[in-house]
């Protein structure tokens, strides 16, 4: 004889009661105007356009052969030295992830104690992109690019 198993609302748990003074304590609601929204899907839609790219293989030492950057919880693999088609957002992930370090430079040997500390700013993954089908990717990423 065989049971059944019913999945009815009965067995679902007791919601959790809320204190009243937490009900509509949250912040305003923020209005949308219809311009706003098709701005916002505009830039999903453009930030996800497939490029095509070569992050350029390094020798620095301890330097992984894959290169992982992150855009909201999302990775995306991209093996250094092979062509790669990936989202313009991860793009821009590796266009802005850059190091940098700090030289001393002595400005006057006869006043030694005078140090300017000069930086130096690279990108940390160099890469290029051999497609972008966009007419104005290549100035969306020298914008990225010119930013400090």
């Amino acid at each position: 004889m065989s049971r059944n198993t019913d999945i009815v609302n009965e067995n679902l748990p007791k919601g959790k009661s809320i204190p009243l003074s937490e009900v509509g304590s949250g912040d305003p609601i923020e209005q949308v105007s219809e311009n706003d929204f098709v701005k916002s899907v505009e830039l999903e839609s453009f930030m996800n356009e497939i490029l095509t790219i070569i992050v350029h293989p390094t020798a620095e030492d301890g330097a992984l052969d894959v290169v992982v950057p992150m855009v909201n919880g999302m990775n995306q693999p991209i093996v250094r030295g092979a062509e790669s088609k990936v989202r313009r957002k991860y793009v821009e992930a590796l266009a802005r992830c850059r190091t940098t370090k700090y030289v001393q430079q002595v400005m006057d040997p006869a006043r030694p104690e005078n140090i300017q500390m000069t930086d130096r700013t690279a990108v940390s993954y160099p890469f290029s992109i051999i497609h972008d089908p966009n007419p104005i990717g290549r100035q969306w990423i020298e914008s990225i690019m010119s930013e400090r």
